[in-house]
């Protein structure tokens, strides 16, 4: 006997009620945890950007200044908001996510984005948009994890996902390995907007949405995209920020 397929809604809730039910562990130490899949003692641990440059994110002394290089050469957004800063134990964090499969971290630094965008308090956007991978990424990675922490975020903020506004356009080599002005090179015109940003969709306020922000070569090209597409406020929405080399 054949059965209909569930609908993504009773599918989310049957998911949710099976996480409710089942025991959680931390992710980092293998302790007993709670719903964020952390130990107490690992979640107050964890390095998040509390003072950071508000433009770029980029860890400061001082909580909501800018930092220096954004105020010579300031971004192609607006701010950016980071949860964590990327060294240990993020950088695993995001390596199990991304490379692993680990949808438990994954989960993890969505909760700790999502935190971080409310604590902020600044106005939400009317859209949230995944930085794309290329075809040929995707399909050997099977998900992109810029889309999953999106939909997760677009979900608690009740804000639609615009996943397939921007794609990339062109196969480039992994950025994991270059220097910035490699990076630069690497990434340039690689993105493109599907549709207008704002002028049709009636989105102008956007949240572009990654796992890391290292040098920004990769972030500022997709701003660049939705700025010609018309888009007039872009927030950079990030689960962890590198620190300056």
């Amino acid at each position: 006997m054949l059965h209909r397929p569930l609908s993504p809604v009773l599918r989310a809730w049957r998911m949710t009620r099976i996480d409710a039910l089942l025991p959680h562990y931390c992710v980092l130490c293998g302790q007993r945890g709670t719903a964020s899949n952390l130990c107490m003692a690992c979640h107050d641990a964890l390095p998040r950007a509390s003072r950071c440059c508000r433009r770029c994110a980029l860890p400061l002394a001082t909580a909501d200044a800018v930092c220096g290089p954004c105020l010579h050469s300031p971004p192609p957004w607006d701010r950016a908001v980071a949860a964590l800063t990327y060294r240990f134990p993020t950088d695993a964090l995001v390596c199990r996510f991304k490379f692993n499969r680990d949808f438990a971290c994954g989960k993890l630094l969505g909760l700790e984005l999502l935190a971080a965008v409310r604590d902020r308090g600044a106005a939400m956007p009317q859209l949230i948009v995944p930085v794309p991978l290329h075809d040929t990424r995707h399909f050997a990675r099977t998900f992109n994890q810029a889309d999953v922490l999106a939909r997760g975020l677009g979900r608690a903020l009740h804000i639609p996902v615009g996943s397939r506004l921007l794609s990339r356009t062109r196969r480039t080599q992994a950025q994991a390995g270059l220097d910035a002005a490699s990076r630069n090179r690497n990434i340039r015109g690689a993105f493109d907007c599907a549709r207008s940003a704002g002028r049709n969709s009636g989105s102008t306020r956007i949240a572009l949405v990654d796992d890391v922000l290292t040098t920004g070569a990769t972030l500022r090209e997709c701003a660049k995209a939705l700025r010609k597409a018309g888009a007039a406020d872009i927030s950079v929405w990030v689960a962890a920020r590198a620190p300056a080399p």
